[in-house]
């Protein structure tokens, strides 16, 4: 797995907070970067990212992004080991 920057962080967080398929509209709207397809195509390539067809969900077509299970179940994993830690740590 190549190293995942701060951009990428933004738009993992973008669409686990949407909790479903997003535009490239909202992630750049939610992250402030103008053009999400490099890095979405980079975090596809990944397996943290998929792309629906244009058709299944988008009255306009435009592309749907949306966390693969994999990354979301990183994600919880992650979420959980910090939380753990913090509880340590005030004990």
């Amino acid at each position: 797995m190549s190293r995942i920057g701060e951009n990428e962080v933004k738009l993992i967080l973008a669409m686990e907070k949407a909790k479903g398929p997003v535009p490239l509209g909202y992630l750049t709207q939610k992250t402030g970067i103008e053009d999400p397809h490099e890095l979405l195509s980079l975090l596809e390539v990944e397996g943290i990212v998929s792309r629906l067809r244009p058709d299944s969900w988008s009255p306009s077509h435009a592309p749907q992004y949306e966390l693969t299970s994999k990354a979301t179940k990183l994600l919880r994993q992650l979420v959980t080991t910090r939380l753990e830690q913090l509880i340590e740590a005030r004990v």
